[in-house]
């Protein structure tokens, strides 16, 4: 081979290994390059979206793009998930899931069109735990005595919930099935009815979030008796766990993450997780969250899909056991 035929050949292989070294990492790093979506299945105003909102916030500083949101509220999440799960696998539309989404649907609900495998999990954001509160002149100071006169009152406790097959429902069997009693759920269109009926006395227990607890139980309004966390939560301390007390198997919890269509990009699928992940152990992000009584809660893909998993697993065997439907 001749000397130029050499320096050419050189030449067009020196351009073509700084192509391919620069353009993939360089893809990675360009992400985002336009705003993302970020559909979340509820209507606006909620607690989802206030917790949507402010990760959106600090995601679009991070990104140096916009994040919006767009509300895709209605059947039980369904209809969000759905319009993600046929998106574009262009990276640019996520999903704020929240647990209903792949744990109970599925088992609930016949006519959902999407599979938890549509998706890519990309960074679980907070987990929202719970308490079982009692009406304030209910004659129980304590679990254990809650359980001896529900033992002794099969099916004549009243324990309020969100809807047939809703979390807050799920939660009260596992409470019922954990102290071994019989409770007669009352379905209510939404937490807030729940919470008025509560106030008033007109129900006798309730399985809730944080947002409603803390601040009635503070003021004497109705009492919690136990938390179905794992551990005391801060936000009441005086408030037992289930665990503590010797029913291990009353533990519950609901939570978001966010998921995108399956077929994303790896870099860009990385890129988000890594900077939702950053934002999720912020003291900023945990002061924001720790009024709603959520706790900011990370995990890497892997570790959020099997949690999915382990989740519908779980939820569905209740769900069957209990024979619980949705009309």
């Amino acid at each position: 081979m001749s000397n130029n035929k050499k320096g050419r050949w050189f030449a067009i292989a020196a351009v073509l290994a700084a192509s391919l070294f620069a353009v993939a990492p360089g893809q990675a790093q360009q992400y985002p390059e336009r705003n993302i979506t970020m559909v979340v299945p509820f209507p606006p105003g909620g607690t989802t979206d206030i917790v949507a909102r402010i990760l959106t916030e600090q995601l679009s500083t991070e990104l140096g793009k916009q994040v919006v949101i767009e509300n895709r509220g209605g059947a039980s999440t369904s209809i969000g998930a759905q319009v993600v799960a046929g998106a574009d696998k262009d990276d640019y539309t996520l999903l704020f899931a929240s647990a209903t989404t792949f744990t109970t649907n599925p088992h609930l609900l016949a006519s959902i069109k999407y599979k938890l495998e549509d998706f890519a999990p990309v960074a679980m954001v907070v987990k929202v735990p719970f308490a079982f509160v009692v009406k304030k002149d209910f004659p129980a100071a304590d679990v254990a005595a809650f359980r001896a006169y529900a033992l002794a009152n099969p099916s004549k406790v009243n324990n309020a919930t969100n809807g047939p097959g809703s979390t807050v429902h799920l939660m009260g069997e596992i409470v019922a099935r954990g102290l071994g009693v019989k409770l007669q759920h009352v379905h209510y269109r939404g937490a807030a009815p729940a919470m008025n009926d509560m106030l008033a006395g007109i129900v006798d227990s309730n399985v809730e979030a944080l947002t409603n607890t803390v601040p009635n139980h503070k003021a004497g309004m109705y009492r919690a008796l136990a938390v179905l966390s794992e551990e005391r939560l801060p936000q009441l301390p005086d408030v037992p766990t289930f665990k503590e007390l010797g029913f291990p198997s009353i533990v519950g919890a609901t939570w978001f993450a966010v998921f995108a269509p399956a077929g994303t990009p790896q870099p860009a699928l990385d890129r988000l997780s890594a900077a939702i992940t950053r934002i999720v152990k912020t003291p900023e992000f945990a002061k924001k969250m720790e009024p709603i009584g959520n706790q900011p809660w990370s995990m890497t893909p892997a570790e959020l899909e099997t949690h999915v998993k382990s989740e519908r697993d779980r939820l569905g065997k209740l769900i069957r056991e209990a024979n619980i439907t949705v009309d």
